[in-house]
């Protein structure tokens, strides 16, 4: 048959999973869910979150929060796991609140529109028969992880008890070879701490004050602590402590690099979680020690049935009797006023109520406070409102909603289950008892201060000591124990061998020869040795010149050494001359340190000294010794058929060619390799200047074509000049025609006017003339 995993959670379901989570933790869910047969990873981790974690809030949500998560819904809609740890509930448990929200808002307009009035509370749950999301017969719950656990039966399945006793068996499993080895290596730890503690407290009340930490430092004075050389005043007749404590050069000491809150007492905050820190410490030593009891103070913690017992609600006295009640109630009917409104209260008639009247300074009528409106059903209503409205698309008018004062800050409420017995104590001034507690600290600090005093007092007057008693430390370390010592890991020891390789390597590079130090041109060859010479001193130089330069090819070497003038074919010649003892004394090389290195240097410097006093004659400086080996080398040859150099005197034609042709194609070798080289380092180049030799070819085009507009444009005003020059010329001789033009027309004009004046007269004496006939 096949398994289906999920349903409703049972009570040993709940129980195994919390023991798995203490012992597995919060991250491996799919090892949990291995214990329990019905359920997935996915459920186990959603019952934990939802339901069996401790703090998680289940009591009844208040009208804080419930306005809070109506004005949380609004502004992050359908993000619940965002609103969740604002309010301090669950995502479900919000999402559940505000659809019963909801719901109770549709029931009232439901109950209004048939003609019915209802009213009902926000505080209260609904779950009757009319719910809407009560489950009915054979409906199958989607959230059963945010539901309680449904009670063992008296008489379980053998399914049931099978997984039980598995679990038990994987839960208790403390018999195999890795607890034993960590609660091993945990007992051998604590061992080793407590032996080290226990030294230091015996060092300690020794008077030796040992600290590892600062055994390697250098021992200098700390002049903030103690004055360097001080020798202590004998005592005298009399006493003298306030003036000891006045000139105490460290009473400054608690004050320097020191905080305002580590000075005073510390704060609320660094009290609770030092307080916090050992409920942990207390709560690993139980899981250690004692497991079961563990568990069974979280499942009745947790238990329903041990929560706190609620007591009665004692409520004040009212403050109106009945007959002031009823007084108000019949002027309200007279007036036919509702409930809510805000009217003025009419002058007392009965004699309790004036003689109360009477009594009052204030004469005015006292105004009733208007009632309370109630925010969260109102915004339950603006929320159903603008789920059920359309969409915004259409156009219209949209949803009338209205105001409510909410709360503009939101301030996420304590996530756990707050105490109802914090905060009893009546009229607790936490000010004064601050500073009450400080008052009290300061004068027992003083009575001790004041104590001790007197104790070094007392002490001072005893006899000085006969005897004295010096404590030397152990000189021998303490042995560890193969047993205590812990085997190393693959990677540690890796990482050791290729620090003992590169300490040998340095060491090797530190031991070279001064020529290979210098990367100056080594011998390939060694140099014959004469077993004839009489010269000791030399022969014995030559063998530590070979044994040198054997070590050097041999730990350093070097396949591209050049032939050198100096060397030869002496293997055959060596072959006679070199005996075993000579073998044995180049491969046991001697290595010196850099003491005997510089005092060979210094003995070497008082030679030269000396060889300069005896001679007379200053030593050939450098350019002179280059000199003469270039003489030198110039009058040999080299063949590399028979590999050695010869005298350039001694050598036939073919021998010339040879080292003619040699010379060639060493030459032409070093052209090949220049050549690849400088193509090498030209493509480098055209790829990290390319950029910029376009860029100056663009700016030396540009720079082109702007000289270019500039000697045009010089041209042209150029051209402009010239073109004034001549019109500031010409300008005189034109002015001067056209006013002699301007001249002439007016005097023609004025001819003209007379000329017309004498045909006026003329016209006006004939007509005259024909009038009179």
């Amino acid at each position: 048959m096949r398994n289906v995993k999920g349903g409703v959670w049972k009570n040993t379901e709940d129980e195994i999973l919390k023991v798995a989570i203490m012992k597995y933790g919060l991250n491996q869910w799919a090892r949990i869910s291995s214990l329990l047969t019905r359920k997935s990873p996915a459920q186990c981790k959603a019952r934990w979150h939802e339901w069996l974690d401790p703090t998680i809030k289940k009591t009844e949500w208040s009208k804080e929060e419930e306005e809070k998560l109506l004005h949380l819904a609004k502004i992050f809609p359908s993000q619940w796991k965002t609103i969740a740890p604002l309010v301090g509930r669950t995502a479900s448990q919000c999402l559940e609140r505000y659809n019963r929200l909801l719901d109770e808002v549709q029931r009232q307009q439901d109950n209004e529109n048939g003609g019915t009035t209802t009213t009902t509370t926000t505080t209260t749950t609904t779950g009757g028969e009319n719910d809407p999301r009560r489950l009915r017969m054979g409906d199958i719950d989607p959230t059963p992880e945010t539901k309680p656990a449904k009670p063992d039966p008296i008489d379980m399945d053998e399914d049931e008890k099978e997984t039980l006793s598995e679990a038990k068996a994987r839960l208790s499993n403390t018999q195999g070879k890795k607890e034993k080895r960590k609660f091993r290596e945990k007992q051998l730890e604590e061992a080793r701490r407590l032996a080290f503690l226990q030294k230091k407290r015996e060092l300690k009340a020794a008077g030796i004050n040992y600290n590892p930490k600062k055994k390697g430092k250098e021992k200098s004075w700390d002049i903030s602590k103690e004055i360097p050389f001080f020798l202590k005043p004998k005592a005298g007749f009399y006493d003298v402590p306030e003036e000891e404590l006045r000139d105490e050069p460290n009473k400054d000491a608690l004050f320097i690099g020191k905080r305002v809150d580590q000075i005073e007492n510390p704060n609320y905050l660094q009290r609770q979680e030092k307080l916090n820190k050992l409920e942990e410490i207390k709560k690993s030593k139980k899981e250690m020690l004692n497991l079961p009891q563990l568990i069974s103070e979280t499942s009745k913690s947790n238990d329903v049935e041990h929560s706190i017992k609620r007591t009665k609600l004692q409520l004040p006295e009212p403050q109106l009797t009945d007959d002031d009640i009823q007084e108000i109630a019949d002027y309200e009917k007279l007036n036919g006023s509702g409930v809510g409104g805000e009217f003025p209260l009419p002058a007392p008639r009965t004699a309790s109520v004036s003689s109360t009247a009477n009594n009052n300074n204030n004469n005015t009528n006292n105004i009733r406070t208007p009632m309370k409106q109630d925010t969260i059903m109102s915004e339950a209503q603006n929320l159903l409102a603008l789920s059920n409205a359309q969409t915004p698309l259409k156009g219209g008018v949209g949803p009338n909603v209205s105001q409510t004062p909410l709360p503009k800050g939101v301030n996420s409420t304590p996530f756990r289950t707050p105490n109802p017995l914090a905060n009893q104590t009546p009229q607790h001034n936490k000010k004064q008892s601050l500073s009450e507690s400080n008052e009290f600290a300061i004068e027992d600090k003083f009575k001790r201060q004041q104590g001790k005093n007197q104790l070094l007092s007392s002490l001072k007057n005893l006899p000085s000591p006969t005897i004295e008693y010096k404590l030397e430390l152990p000189t021998e370390t303490p042995t560890i124990e193969e047993e205590s010592q812990l085997e190393l890991d693959n990677s540690e020891v890796h990482i050791r061998e290729q620090q003992q390789l590169k300490h040998k390597e340095q060491f090797k590079l530190r031991n070279r020869s001064t020529v290979l130090k210098r990367n100056l041109p080594r011998s390939r060859n060694l140099f014959p040795i004469n077993s004839s010479s009489s010269n000791d001193d030399e022969l014995r130089i030559l063998k530590e010149i070979n044994r040198i330069i054997s070590h050097d090819n041999k730990t350093f070497p070097n396949d591209s050494i050049t032939p050198s003038m100096f060397d030869d074919d002496i293997d055959s010649q060596n072959s006679n001359t070199i005996n075993d003892d000579d073998h044995d004394r180049y491969e046991n090389y001697d290595y010196f340190t850099n003491t005997e290195l510089e005092f060979a240097d210094k003995l070497i410097q008082e030679e030269i000294e000396q060889i300069k006093k005896e001679t007379q004659q200053p030593l050939p400086s450098g350019d002179e010794i280059l000199d003469e080996i270039d003489q030198i080398r110039s009058q040999f040859i080299y063949l590399p058929k028979e590999n050695r150099f010869i005298e350039k005197s001694n050598a036939n034609q073919s021998q010339l060619i040879q080292n003619l042709q040699f010379e060639y194609d060493k030459t032409l070798n070093k052209i090949k390799n220049s050549s690849m080289k400088s193509v090498n380092l030209e493509k480098k180049l055209n790829i990290y200047n390319g950029g910029y030799q376009n860029r100056s070819n663009a700016i030396i085009k540009n720079i082109g074509d702007m000289f270019d507009q500039l000697e045009q444009s010089e041209i042209e005003y150029q051209c402009f000049v010239a073109l004034k020059n001549n019109e500031s010329i010409q300008m005189e001789k034109r002015l001067k025609s056209i006013e002699n033009q301007v001249y002439d027309q007016c005097e023609i004009e004025s001819r003209l006017q007379q000329k017309y004046a004498q045909l006026l007269n003329e016209k006006n004496l004939l007509k005259k003339k024909l009038s009179t006939f």
